[in-house]
């Protein structure tokens, strides 16, 4: 049987539990909601029942318990979420292409991207009848339905853009609880990570990396890092003193790393109709100029990274440090080719 991540668990519940006026039992909702079907009845699948309408009621749902009359056990207990409950603002109205648009923007980010307060606003939208015509398929247990030719895009399209960094979420949770972290960061150049210690801020996505901004206990100082420097599992604990983000933490991080991207460029010749050529050519803010391709960026060993990639299509023509960059990385690849044994 396919494991169902609680995220998907919880979704299934709270749809069953709005689709209902009168209430549906704890056995009917084990009969049908995903993750809880299958499970052998008991303790461990009754916890489980608790543990997701706790989840539920701090995410804001309220949850109606109707109690047969003359019955004190829990055994017949009719569960639902009464209208109105998750209802939103009035005037917030959205028409059918705004909501495949949101529906395709929550899949975006999928369960467990999503901030506590996101989840929330998530979950109410999703629980709105008009909002559901757009869910994946794919959430319907048991079923396996092909998209009707009238179905909307959202019906259809599954797009995905799970954060690739294993730290990711920890350091989202943290940020979110205001739990320090600590994690092995390595920077270029150094041939050892040291330990940091920070408090989280925010995590931010900056031309498709995920970074951290926090303050970093060591040193004193904001920091922000990228998080796929960070090389081993990260821990939270509790504060030793209590902190808040600035407000505009993510926002001045950001706009700091786009002045970085807009003052720093290097110059390249890439072999035309390349790879390389259509690449380079299509990053935002490339330019051609007498014969070479400008690029910008934000750091210039993920550049480098990134040139080195291509081979002999790529050759950097300045500024000079970035092309011993380059060269450097190229040379190492030559290295480990020549160390290996032929077969």
């Amino acid at each position: 049987m396919a494991r169902i991540e609680a995220e998907e668990r919880q979704f299934s519940l709270l749809l069953a539990l709005v689709d209902t006026r009168a209430g549906v039992t704890k056995q009917e909702l084990f009969e049908r909601v995903a993750g809880y079907q299958g499970q052998p009845a008991g303790d461990a699948l009754e916890r489980m029942f608790e543990r997701d309408k706790d989840a539920l009621r701090e995410l804001g749902i309220v949850i109606d318990v109707v109690q047969p009359p003359g019955d004190d056990s829990n055994h017949d207990a009719r569960y639902r979420v009464l209208d109105g409950v998750l209802g939103d603002p009035a005037e917030l109205q959205f028409d059918a292409d705004e909501r495949d648009l949101l529906d395709l923007a929550l899949r975006v980010w999928h369960e467990g991207g999503l901030t506590e307060e996101a989840q929330r606003a998530a979950l109410k939208l999703r629980a709105d009848p008009e909002f559901r015509g757009g869910l994946p398929l794919e959430r319907t247990p048991g079923r396996s339905v092909e998209p009707a030719p009238t179905a909307s895009p959202a019906a259809i399209l599954q797009p995905r853009q799970r954060p690739r960094e294993s730290a990711f979420q920890a350091l989202k949770r943290a940020a979110d609880r205001r739990r320090e972290v600590v994690f092995d960061y390595l920077k270029p150049g150094e041939r050892e990570p040291r330990t940091r210690t920070v408090q989280p801020w925010a995590t931010v996505l900056f031309r498709g990396r995920w970074m951290l901004v926090g303050h970093d206990l060591g040193a004193d100082a904001p920091r922000t890092f990228l998080m796929q420097r960070i090389v081993s599992p990260v821990k939270d604990r509790a504060a030793k003193r209590p902190f808040e983000a600035p407000a505009d933490a993510a926002a001045t991080a950001l706009a700091k790393l786009e002045e970085i991207w807009a003052s720093a460029t290097v110059g390249v010749h890439a072999v035309p109709g390349s790879d390389a050529d259509i690449r380079l050519r299509h990053r935002p803010g490339t330019a051609e100029e007498d014969g070479l391709l400008v690029i910008h960026h934000a750091d210039r060993h993920l550049i480098a990274d990134e040139l080195a990639g291509f081979g002999a299509d790529v050759a950097v023509a300045w500024p000079d440090e970035q092309r011993e960059l380059v060269r450097e990385r190229l040379e190492r690849i030559r290295d480990a080719h020549a160390e290996e044994e032929p077969r």
